[in-house]
């Protein structure tokens, strides 16, 4: 079997997976517009742990500031 060969079976077995997933994507149940898709997010007092690793958790963590 050569390259063009090889290259022409992996874009048929390609085509072949995507009709696959296709099929598969119309089983999974549908989600609102906006629903979050099973994600947890930690946070810690209500603010989230990625906002808080940044700049915005040096702000909230300051003692400055005015409630």
């Amino acid at each position: 079997m050569n390259i063009k060969e090889k290259i022409s079976t992996a874009k048929e077995r390609i085509k072949e997976l995507e009709v696959l997933i296709s099929a598969w994507e119309e089983t999974l149940p549908k989600k609102e517009f906006g629903e979050k898709n099973d994600v947890i997010t930690p946070t810690t007092n209500g603010i989230s742990d990625v906002l808080l690793s940044g700049t915005l958790g040096d702000y909230y963590m300051s003692e400055k500031r005015e409630y």
